[in-house]
């Protein structure tokens, strides 16, 4: 049985010295009990370890420069080294792959069937006229950064670390790393960016009865593609991608706020605040006295009138794109709570625990999980709040999937692949369909 903290307590003189001439015998009179430097060269380091327990590995730069040099110097000490990705240390052995594993398994389905609707809306009729668009341009985005997970399968440390399985990746060590992020913030910012555009044209439609954005659609290309282009070209100009804690490359900690969460806070936040106007508009029509519909036109007021005719319109309007306002809501509420799990958790910088785990590993004093609990929860990312946040920023396009395949979608299906048998592509006469679906 481990006692609650295996390591000595600075406060206190060694045990069995309290008796020596001038009081007890302090563990380090240098002021640095418990500290272990992890710093470059034999200078810091009494004698190179010579056994690395894990999850530590042997330095081989170390042992081939006969210890003049470290394979990195930030992550690398005494002859031993603590391996990319270094978060996995924290926790217990293997939990984090397995998690951003069903993380990016949840990512795969969410490209294919985001791809499935948009082969549907290109292909089916009546599909590409606006609003409908705005629904297929969002499943392309959405598969887009859902597929961007795809170099991650299998072996995420090859987008996650440099070469040497020690350095974190970044634009200058890992090409496949800079590829891979920037075409994650530009699918994150393009998602956001189409599903802000289906809020903003439900309210316009539901609350003011305009076809404004119809009429505008370079505005909304612009907004929903040229402009997450633009923030990701200037990531890739700026060598500001690298690996931060999942298992893929986004924008690095010191640039995130910047090119990712200030852009998405920009579309976010107007869009729910505009979402919540819409709802509120829709409740208070609602609302209003059935009554009122039972009176003759030939005896109210035009005012009441005009107050029936848009009620009515709301109510048609709601009938009509429910699903677009569901997934709105959605996917909105999804990056929320990424972006709470970002401001409460992902800025933590304190590494002043770092050396008290370290001796902890070193000295055997309790196992991997034990001194990851004692040493690092509270200075990492709590384990199930990244995991709640991962999950839900892989399902956009299983969202969209769900609410927009709808029946009538698999019916066009039935009938065009029914015209491709029977008739070569052609539109079948309705005595064709019934001699089709006789046999």
């Amino acid at each position: 049985m481990l006692p609650a903290n295996p390591l000595p307590d600075c406060s206190k003189p060694v045990q069995g010295t309290e008796m020596y001439p001038g009081g007890g015998v302090p563990f380090q009179p240098d002021s640095s009990c418990n500290s272990v430097p992890f710093k470059s060269s034999n200078t810091t380091c009494a004698a190179p370890l010579e056994v690395c327990p894990p999850p530590f590995v042997p330095d081989l730069e170390f042992a081939s420069s006969g210890g003049l040099r470290n394979t990195d110097d930030a992550n690398c000490g005494c002859g031993c080294c603590l391996p990319c990705p270094q978060t996995n240390a924290f926790y217990k052995p293997g939990i984090l792959d397995k998690g951003f594993f069903i993380s990016d398994i949840l990512k795969g389905i969410s490209a294919g069937l985001s791809l499935i609707l948009v082969i549907s809306y290109i292909v089916l009729p009546d599909k590409l006229q606006h609003p409908s668009n705005l629904i297929l341009f969002a499943a392309i985005a959405a598969c887009l950064f859902s597929s961007a997970v795809a170099p991650s399968y299998g072996n995420p440390s090859r987008v996650q670390c440099a070469a040497n399985g020690v350095t974190p990746a970044n634009s200058y060590n890992n090409k496949l790393c800079e590829a891979q992020g920037a075409y994650l913030l530009f699918g994150a910012i393009s998602t956001t960016a189409w599903l802000s555009l289906i809020i903003v044209n439900l309210h316009l439609h539901t609350v003011w009865n305009s076809n404004w954005l119809s009429t505008r659609a370079w505005l909304a290309h612009v907004l929903g593609w040229i402009v997450p282009a633009a923030f990701a070209a200037i990531a890739v100009l700026t060598r500001s991608i690298g690996w931060n804690n999942s298992s893929m490359c986004m924008a690095t900690m010191e640039s995130s706020n910047a090119l990712l969460f200030a852009p998405l806070g920009a579309i976010v936040i107007p869009s729910i605040l505009l979402h919540i106007a819409t709802f509120a508009h829709i409740i208070r029509v609602s609302l209003q006295s059935e009554n009122s519909e039972t009176v003759s036109h030939s005896t109210m007021s035009s005012g009441r009138a005009a107050r029936i005719s848009h009620r009515r319109h709301v109510m048609n309007a709601i009938r009509i794109q429910w699903r677009a306002a569901a997934l709105a809501l959605v996917i909105s509420s999804c990056v929320l709570v990424y972006w709470a799990f970002y401001l409460v958790q992902g800025t933590k910088t304190d590494m002043s625990w770092m050396s008290t785990w370290q001796l902890c590993i070193m000295t055997g004093a309790a196992s991997q999980e034990e001194c990851g609990k004692m040493f690092a929860t509270g200075h990492v990312p709590n384990f199930v709040f990244m995991m709640i946040a991962e999950m839900l920023v892989s399902t956009p396009g299983l969202w969209i999937f769900l609410l927009f395949f709808k029946g009538s979608i698999v019916q066009e299906w039935r009938e065009k692949l029914s015209g491709w048998i029977c008739c070569g592509g052609r539109r079948r006469s309705k005595k064709q369909e019934d001699e089709f679906y006789v046999i």
